[in-house]
């Protein structure tokens, strides 16, 4: 069995194909989408995924997250007195997955397609590379994650030549690529993005205005009060996700301890104040957008269809945004979340 994985920055996932086409592999909670978080408890236990985010919350100092953004970098950490680097932390959440995988499947997983952003560059793709090796796995195929998203939606399979915009905004980092579909065959004409602009960067956003509210600075904040941030982050990411679906959020103020006293501050944040608060991170994908197109040697009304991929382009701002760019409605239809594993399913089947 050849596993089909989306290591993403915030959270990861593993699929396979079956016969009836590729099928999400749940983890030991029940849940398709693991956390890419790695810690360690205060017994020295090595925690990935649900375990080691909600010790974040308590215990920052003992967790790791977003390390894809250093893949193929010199860039370490320590925890609990070890040091790690991003491709050991990654190749922690790929062993993860292979073993919900081998209970889930009842069979041993020793072979994988992994995806990466498409502009990960030479050193990047090594570092995958070498996490899945680390983690007791055989690569078989690094996948370009547009690719995967495309395959996902049977562009591959049209009869006609099409070009396509994988508009790929997750937690941590921006893709969009333009991709062309000739003869069955798939191509990725051009590639830009951000490796520092994800959903994670709109949380930020909302937790620095809200300590502003409070008095705070958040970067005096975040390393003087981080059991304040962390509880604070996790509330501040909870409320954000509900905006997508509601208007308004109200939002509890930790004290710089990390908990709620009975008379913790709360904050009412509405659906315009939060874009307002995140308009210039948004704004960031407008460069990207443009030099893809211009590398392509293409304009916005020679794109066939716009695919959405990535937790990030559930907000309505992201939404509008690209509909506003490309003059056409995107395509959502499968979950941005689960679509380039799905892909990366196909692709190992």
């Amino acid at each position: 069995m050849i596993l089909g994985v989306d290591l993403g920055t915030t959270y990861s996932a593993a699929a396979v194909m079956t016969e009836n086409g590729p099928r999400l592999i749940p983890n030991a909670l029940g849940e398709v989408l693991t956390p890419s978080v790695v810690g360690v408890d205060l017994d020295g236990k090595l925690l990935v995924g649900r375990a080691a985010l909600e010790l974040a919350i308590v215990h920052p100092d003992r967790c790791a997250s977003v390390f894809k953004r250093h893949m193929g970098s010199d860039w370490t950490t320590t925890l609990d007195g070890k040091t790690f680097s991003p491709e050991q932390l990654s190749a922690f959440v790929l062993a993860s997955l292979k073993q919900d995988a081998e209970v889930h499947r009842g069979v041993p997983v020793e072979r994988a397609v992994i995806t990466v952003p498409a502009y990960f560059n030479e050193h990047q793709r090594k570092a995958t590379l070498r996490a899945g090796q680390m983690a007791g796995l055989t690569v078989e195929r690094i996948l370009n994650e547009p690719t995967a998203a495309a395959i996902a939606y049977g562009l591959s399979e049209a009869e006609d030549q099409r070009v396509a915009v994988v508009f790929d905004l997750g937690g941590g980092t921006f893709d969009i690529s333009v991709v062309e579909q000739f003869e069955g065959m798939l191509e990725v004409q051009s590639s830009s993005g951000e490796t520092f602009l994800g959903g994670e960067d709109f949380t930020t956003a909302m937790v620095a205005r809200i300590l502003e509210s409070q008095g705070y600075v958040y970067e005096r904040a975040e390393h003087e009060h981080r059991q304040m941030v962390a509880r604070l982050r996790a509330e501040c990411e909870r409320a954000k996700r509900r905006l997508s679906r509601e208007s308004h959020v109200t939002v509890r103020v930790p004290n710089e301890g990390g908990t709620f006293s009975p008379d913790a501050p709360t904050i009412e944040i509405s659906r315009q104040q939060m874009e307002g608060w995140t308009e210039s991170v948004l704004a960031r994908v407008e460069l990207p957008v443009r030099r893809a197109l211009g590398d392509a040697g293409l304009k916005r009304a020679d794109v066939d269809e716009v695919i959405l991929v990535g937790g990030a382009t559930r907000m309505p701002a992201v939404l509008e945004r690209v509909e506003a760019m490309f003059g056409r409605q995107p395509r959502c239809s499968l979950n941005p979340d689960e679509v380039v594993a799905l892909g990366a399913a196909v692709q190992a089947g």
